[in-house]
Order: structure tokens, then sequence, then C-alpha cells
């Protein structure tokens, strides 16, 4: 074999080595943009039943709570929230729903026991510069397994939801300029769920830190055998 194609073999190794352990199964996080059937098979609803205007601190399915901070305030289609989307973007076009105070732009939902999947749907609250630029981060503790950022409009609502190889704690819905916002059609299930159109694995610190020592790794073997 000559000294180029050698070269280029050690390199390619190398470099699948530092992808393998950069990109362990616990990187695994799908986005899910639409209440397909796989994902309203495979997760249970967290239904609002509070009374439209009462303050909802947290909802509770089975085992599952999610606790929202800060607290939000129940409502309906004509009772507290003019619009919503519809399908096949959402689940309803009449959903009960939560909505915030007009001046948040953060809203935590921590869980009281780890999902494999959790989402929601989600709409800004303001008229004027709609669309916004809203997202879901998505959390193991203090550690992102994924986020979803999508483009949102008032009166057309759309699905936040993730599924991930590493348990989901909480999750953090940033919207800034949006007036405050809403949340419906609440989610959790146990189910990976990975579409065919999934997206690409995320990479985390360690794993950035992985790939780049293996590149590093895989520079100075070259520069050496060049220079032999």
């Amino acid at each position: 074999m000559c000294y180029v194609a050698r070269k280029m073999r050690s390199f390619r190794s190398l470099l699948w080595i530092g992808l393998a352990a950069a990109l362990p199964a616990s990187a695994q996080f799908y986005v899910i943009s639409s209440p397909t059937a796989q994902y309203t098979g495979n997760t249970t609803p967290l239904p609002i039943a509070a009374a439209n205007f009462s303050t909802v601190s947290s909802l509770t399915a089975g085992a599952q709570t999610v606790t929202f901070t800060p607290s939000l305030t129940a409502a309906s289609i004509g009772a507290g929230w003019n619009f919503w989307g519809a399908p096949p973007n959402t689940e309803s076009s009449t959903p009960r729903l939560l909505e915030t105070d007009p001046g948040v732009t953060t809203l935590t939902l921590t869980l009281s026991t780890p999902a494999t999947t959790f989402g929601f749907e989600l709409e800004p609250a303001n008229v004027a510069g709609s669309p916004f630029s809203m997202s879901a981060t998505f959390l193991n503790g203090a550690s992102t397994v994924g986020t979803v950022t999508r483009t949102i409009a008032y009166n057309g609502a759309l699905v936040m939801a993730g599924s991930s190889a590493t348990p989901i704690t909480s999750i953090v819905v940033t919207a800034p300029g949006a007036g405050g916002f809403a949340i419906a059609q609440l989610r959790f299930g146990s189910v990976l769920l990975s579409p065919a159109t999934s997206t690409v694995p995320t990479l985390g610190t360690a794993g950035l830190g992985t790939l780049g020592l293996t590149l590093a790794a895989a520079g100075v073997l070259l520069a050496r055998r060049r220079n032999a």
C-alpha cells in the first residue's frame, strides 16, 4: 500500500474513533414537530382540569407531575385566549390551555419522573411582531440534551416536543418579545421515538472536547508521517 493511502486510512480510522466517542447513544435527541400517531400513541396527556382563570402550578397524570415556574393561568379558546392553531399542526383548534402573564419570557417545566419523550403545543400572545422565534430546551439536570426552536405566529400554535435517549428532567421555554405565551396538549412518555427523518444527534461539551482531541491527534500523526 502506498504512503498516501496508508496516511488517509489512518486519518479516517482516527476520525471514526473520535466520532464514536463523541456521539454516544445518550446523545440521541429527536425533534417531533407535529402530533403524529406515533407521538400521541406513545405518550400520555396531562389534562388541564382547572377552571378558566384559575392559577395552575402543576399538572398530574399517573406517576408524573409537571411543575410550572412561574405558575400559569387556565384558559379556553374564547375564555382567556382568542385563537389557536389547527390540525395537522396541532391536535385540536380548541384545546384547554395554560397561559403566562404578559411580561413572562421564560417558563420552566420540572418533571417529577424523568421522561424519554415530552412535548406540548406553544403559541405567542402578541399579534404585533408576529411571528416569533420560540425555543424549548430539554434538560437532564443541568445538562442540555436537545433544543427545539421554531418560528410561531399568533393564532398558529405548533408542537414543541423531543425524544431523548438521555432522560428529560425539565424543559425551559424561552420566548423573548412574544408578550407572554400559552401552552396546551402536554404529553410525556417512556418510549424513544426516532422517526426516519430524525435530527442529527447533538454534541455536548464533553463530546465536542473528545472530537477536538481526536482531530488534533490525527493532525500530529499526519505531520510526523510527512516529516518521516
